[in-house]
């Protein structure tokens, strides 16, 4: 609606003087919002949130530390890095970092199982956490404020893991389902899965990292636990915190609640893969599939 004066002189009829009231109202408004924006933008112009340049330090445990100040809102970022994943596993016990991701969550001698994810849920915040070949990381994004009871949960499970059948087993039923949903019922999946096979037939990283189904299913609270007492340790994490947070006000806090872990000295100083061997001729995998209708064709090098 343009904004000018209206051009009638002399009475008007009531609708158009209705119809100029609105005019003038929605000019008034137009006048005021663009007045807003451009305060607004005045204001973004003349702030600027300046940061330190991300810091690390490593604790005399062996845990390294990475802290990245961000001070563009007021919530920060606490995630731990194991240097444990799939291609760590044992043979025949292929899906093992991954479970033991799952039952990372069941709790502690000290907090119950969920209290940890309560606590985030009600700060208002997120988790989750995921496994790879090489690394499984766990994180929690909440109010600033919240950090220091993170760090004590996620402290003590490095440690205090408590792990029983009847909540191992289920576990173990979850991650077969997922296996099922993401893998067995998904023939696009199940073709990489062959393919990583056929790719790596010495190195691990030929197992996929949610396992092969026979194998999960024989997975126990035992390997969880022997997994567990071997890879989760400090001098075989890395701590990363991001957010509105400055790295001098994180050392004293990382050592209350890290430093006192003792290191595990079965853990080796670096991890050595076995070298996969040059390949000596094509390798072709075919999977048929009826629920395939379209054929497709992949090569990797």
């Amino acid at each position: 609606m343009p904004c000018r004066p209206s051009r009638t002189s002399g009475p008007r009829p009531f609708k158009r003087i209705i119809m100029s009231s609105y005019r003038s109202a929605a000019c008034l408004l137009a006048a005021l919002l663009s007045t807003s924006i451009l305060s607004a933008g005045a204001a973004l112009a003349q702030t600027t949130v300046t940061s330190a340049p991300p810091a690390s330090f490593t604790l005399s445990n062996g845990m390294q530390v990475v802290v990245i100040p961000d001070h563009r809102t007021p919530v920060v970022t606490e995630m731990i890095w194991y240097k444990v994943g799939s291609a760590d596993e044992t043979p025949g016990k292929s899906g093992l970092a991954h479970f033991l991701e799952h039952l990372m969550f069941k709790g502690t001698s000290k907090h119950p199982v969920g209290e940890f994810s309560q606590t985030v849920l009600r700060v208002g915040g997120n988790e989750n956490a995921s496994t790879s070949v090489d690394y499984t990381n766990y994180y929690q994004r909440v109010p600033k404020e919240q950090l220091p009871t993170m760090m004590e949960f996620e402290a003590d499970r490095m440690t205090g893991l408590v792990l029983k059948d009847e909540n191992v087993l289920p576990e173990r039923d979850v991650v077969l389902e997922e296996y099922n949903m993401r893998v067995a019922n998904n023939p696009d999946a199940r073709l990489n899965e062959q393919i990583m096979a056929a790719l790596y037939l010495n190195h691990p990283y030929g197992r996929p990292v949610i396992g092969w189904h026979q194998e999960i299913e024989k997975l126990d609270r035992e390997d969880a636990l022997a997994f567990y007492r071997r890879f989760y340790a400090p001098n075989n994490a890395i701590l990363v915190i991001a957010g509105d947070v400055e790295a001098a006000d994180i050392r004293p806090l990382v050592e209350r609640n890290f430093g006192s872990i003792p290191a595990q000295s079965a853990i080796p100083p670096r991890r050595v893969r076995p070298q996969e061997p040059e390949p000596a001729a094509p390798r072709t995998v075919t999977l048929a599939d009826p629920r395939v209708e379209q054929p497709s064709m992949r090569r990797y090098y």
